[in-house]
């Protein structure tokens, strides 16, 4: 719907991205309904910046506040990425040998993302890629997070999070395989894991990395 401000005679809302979730621009003054129109369009860190439209705040033009239309992602930073994890069990180990890749989405608004490998006589835990998933300015109890895998598999698959919770509290997910060490098993999976991130009755957006597991044994 047309709100009637334009710029080249394009209406704003052909300009900039609608506002979905997370924190709004600073209030421009152009109002519509009674209602500013940094309530109706995405805060720019969701997306880039389009050319100036003419109209200004405190002498910037609000081009400035918001994302330009076909610009907002609120996926996180490891949407497409991949990440593995390998253990190959030590001749005469004994036990099982195993191989993880996890995330934590933590209450204080930060993410890990880990490769672990224990047994076999190798033992490892690595963060390999880390950041923030909370919006700036927002509270971590607005937001749910929900889990779930694709291509599971040979592998285990541990979940927090089956059904959305609140991040309040932290909440993980992970894929693992495991072989007895002592053995000739090998073992493998290659699965993506899929972030459902909401603020609370909002829609889920999906962030999804690539997570590979593999365990061999040593005879």
């Amino acid at each position: 719907m047309a709100i009637g401000y334009r710029s080249a005679g394009v209406d704003f809302d052909d300009l900039f991205d609608p506002y979905l979730e997370g924190p709004v621009a600073q209030d421009c003054g152009l109002r519509v309904g009674g209602t500013d129109l940094s309530r109706r369009y995405a805060h720019i860190q969701y997306g880039s910046k389009r050319g100036d439209v003419g109209y200004r705040v405190g002498g910037m033009d609000v081009s400035n506040l918001w994302a330009a239309r076909g610009s907002a992602s609120y996926r996180l930073p490891f949407h497409g990425q991949g990440y593995s994890a390998s253990n190959g069990a030590k001749t005469n180990s004994t036990g099982s040998a195993s191989a993880s890749v996890s995330i934590d989405m933590l209450s204080d608004g930060n993410y890990s993302i880990r490769r672990s490998v224990t047994g076999g006589g190798n033992n490892s835990n690595t963060v390999v890629a880390s950041g923030r998933w909370l919006p700036a300015g927002a509270n971590a109890s607005e937001y749910d997070v929900q889990f779930s895998v694709s291509n599971q598999g040979a592998a285990y698959f541990s979940n927090s999070a089956p059904s959305f919770a609140s991040l309040a509290s932290s909440q993980s997910a992970g894929v693992s395989i495991s072989v007895p060490a002592r053995s000739t098993s090998f073992e493998s999976a290659s699965t993506s894991i899929n972030v459902h991130l909401r603020r609370a009755g909002g829609n889920a957006q999906v962030s999804s990395f690539s997570a590979s597991v593999s365990a061999s044994g040593w005879v």
